[in-house]
């Protein structure tokens, strides 16, 4: 009986060490704002320069690489390759897309949802 609950235990111990733990890739802006933005954070801006200069600002030290430029431009961040890179744009459409892109290369990269957009709103609160 004992070797019988021992094997039970055991089994199911190590199932659960072989899970894999879940890695959130998309993140709301109010999370991002309130428990990860930090002086080392390595923010990724993929809108347009018009927009990133434009009425919505921008996140102070944010990286700018357009996402029709992302792909030809991922060497620029080879520094941080080994680093969690949020990726913000007006919404968060273009910021997934580029998520994608870097996660596809390597990259660790999470999706900063409602984008720019949402930074605003929360700055008017």
């Amino acid at each position: 009986m004992i070797k019988y609950l021992f094997s039970i235990f055991l089994t199911i111990f190590l199932l659960m060490g072989c899970t894999k733990t879940e890695f959130s890739d998309v993140i709301t802006m109010e999370e991002f704002k309130s428990s990860v933005l930090a002086n080392d954070t390595i923010v990724l801006d993929v809108r347009t320069e018009e927009e990133f200069y434009g009425p919505l600002g921008h996140i102070d030290g944010a990286t700018l690489i357009p996402i029709d430029e992302l792909a030809d431009r991922m060497n620029e961040l080879s520094s941080v390759k080994d680093k969690t890179i949020y990726v913000v744009c007006r919404s968060g459409n273009r910021s997934g897309r580029g998520k994608d892109i870097l996660n596809a290369n390597d990259f660790t990269a999470v999706n900063v949802n409602g984008g720019m957009l949402a930074w605003d709103a929360l700055a008017n609160e």
